[in-house]
């Protein structure tokens, strides 16, 4: 049976060795930080070809203000990285005190770095000034534990007026926003993201454990968790405004948060929790000149006259 013939019985060893040969460099192209051949040539072409048929996820509504603002729909762009999460080195007494681990921290933040990076050399390559509608996800996978994956996706306009040195400018603002921001007299500078990990334990040693069961009898807030939340958010909002300084914004807007938390149990009770809390926002700046609000006439109508 061919069923797990390599390549299929009519396939010959020229086209084999060839097929096998084009994965590697593609592993190589990736493994440097890029796309696949047949992707970078796809892309190109489209770039070439102005006023080709374009294909985009806005909807209806995001087209029509995207357009009336000057930008260009071209084509969807995508990128991702699934990225193996290394080993986190603990202190002793670690479960007792609430602290980042750095390790997993790192490994969101370039996992989702790298996401974004390929889809915007995607936007590059089809000769695109910005992408709108960003959405960026985050996964993880019951097979492989120590794995984790960033998916980014939106559409790549052209905008000549939005395009930063370092490239098409990136914004997870809808359609709509985008235009009443441009309306507004800002641009996007660029997406910032940061996620923080942080393990912190449920109990301080000014809130001992309970004498009795898990809850004991009492309401008390867990000072050791909320204390925790805190730091991990704080770390968050120290990397997002610092990014957004370097893109040389005024400030950040849309930012969209999401928070995992995962227990650690000790024996049979919860000993602490570790958050994994995940931002993601658009930089911006004034734009050039002055907007010039539309004018409109409103009219009143009532049943009613005098």
């Amino acid at each position: 049976m061919g069923f797990f013939n390599r390549g299929g019985p009519k396939e010959g060893r020229d086209e084999r060795d060839q097929r096998e040969q084009r994965q590697r460099a593609d592993i190589e192209r990736i493994a440097a930080g890029g796309i696949p051949a047949t992707a970078e040539e796809r892309l190109r072409t489209l770039g070439a070809e102005a006023g080709k048929t374009f294909t985009s996820d806005l909807s209806v509504p995001e087209f029509a203000l995207v357009r009336r603002a000057g930008l260009e729909p071209i084509t969807q762009v995508l990128g991702s990285s699934v990225y193996h999460v290394g080993w986190q080195f603990m202190g002793g007494g670690w479960y007792s005190t609430s602290q980042e681990l750095t390790v997993l921290s790192d490994a969101y933040n370039d996992c989702r770095r790298r996401a974004l990076q390929r889809l915007q050399t995607e936007a590059e390559l089809a000769g695109a000034d910005a992408v709108v509608g960003l959405r960026v996800s985050a996964a993880r996978y019951e097979w492989g534990s120590d794995l984790i994956e960033f998916q980014a996706i939106g559409t790549a306009v052209r905008a000549p007026g939005l395009r930063t040195p370092t490239g098409p400018a990136l914004t997870n603002l809808s359609g709509q926003d985008c235009a009443l921001l441009l309306a507004a007299g800002h641009r996007p500078c660029g997406i910032v993201g940061a996620t923080s990990v942080y393990f912190g334990t449920l109990y301080t040693w000014s809130q001992p454990i309970p004498a009795s069961s898990w809850g004991g009898w009492a309401n008390v807030e867990m000072v050791g968790a909320t204390q925790t939340w805190y730091a991990a958010r704080h770390r968050v909002l120290q990397v997002l405004t610092a990014d957004a300084a370097a893109l040389g914004a005024g400030g950040i807007v849309e930012t969209r948060w999401a928070q995992e938390e995962r227990p650690y149990e000790t024996g049979d009770r919860l000993a602490g929790v570790t958050y994994i809390i995940h931002a993601l926002a658009t930089a911006i700046a004034p734009g050039e000149g002055t907007p010039h609000p539309d004018i409109a006439t409103v009219l009143t109508l009532s049943k009613e006259t005098g």
